[in-house]
């Protein structure tokens, strides 16, 4: 079967999606039907390819209803590249500028793009999004939630991280991304909390014992029956 250029692109940088289809949210009518579904789709697409860091992300043309990338956290090539910063650099690599000047004649309409990630974009994606011009940015579980789930995170809300976007001479920045949180969080919640069970160590139940936390972790364990997940070898992240 011969590859269209854009799978031949996505086959050669191993972010083939197994399978993985935008075919089933686009009939859908509703945002947030189209959000959950896109959402499941992330989920899925993360689950497949680093299970033991499911940090999975979409950018999908809301213009057209059409996913233009994909990417998953890929912590065994580069640690740097999170699931967003994956996208968008895959999203570069399929669509680069005609005139090869990204900043002012990007191949890709940013303005028409929604970026989906499983989990809250720390303050290294979120300013990426802002950078990039993405209109709209969705994630499933918060920042606060996959740190209590046992796995190091930089607490900056991305709402503060938008907030904090100004033009020159401190005007404010119109053009940041609208912010939905919370889409399908029990199902990202479930996925980051058994992927991350080889970090919950003595100190950690210590610290959350400490901090009045016993009854988050009651409740994960109650909700979340964890399957085996692959495990990475901590010196690999």
């Amino acid at each position: 079967m011969k590859l269209s250029s854009k799978q031949y692109v996505l086959f050669a940088l191993g972010i083939t999606s197994a399978g993985v289809s935008a075919n089933s949210c686009q009939a859908l009518q509703g945002q947030q039907a189209i959000d959950e579904c896109y959402m499941k789709i992330a989920l899925d697409y993360a689950l497949i390819h680093n299970p033991s860091f499911p940090f999975g992300a979409l950018i999908v043309d809301h213009t057209k209803n059409d996913i233009s990338c994909y990417g998953a956290n890929s912590n065994k090539k580069n640690r740097l590249l999170h699931g967003e910063t994956a996208a968008f650099w895959n999203c570069t690599e399929l669509f680069p500028s005609p005139t090869n000047d990204d900043m002012s004649d990007p191949g890709l309409d940013w303005s028409h793009q929604t970026l989906y990630t499983t989990g809250e974009p720390c303050p290294m994606c979120a300013s990426q999004s802002i950078y990039r011009g993405v209109s709209r940015v969705v994630w499933g579980t918060s920042i606060p939630d996959i740190n209590k789930s046992g796995r190091q995170q930089l607490m900056i809300s991305m709402h503060d991280v938008v907030a904090s976007a100004k033009l020159g001479a401190n005007l404010p920045n119109t053009q940041v991304p609208v912010l939905e949180g919370g889409v399908l969080k029990d199902e990202c919640d479930h996925a980051f909390w058994c992927a991350f069970e080889v970090f919950r160590d003595n100190d950690y139940f210590a610290a959350m014992a400490r901090d009045g936390n016993e009854k988050f972790i009651d409740d994960r364990n109650a909700r979340f029956k964890c399957k085996t997940v692959p495990k990475n070898n901590h010196d690999e992240l």
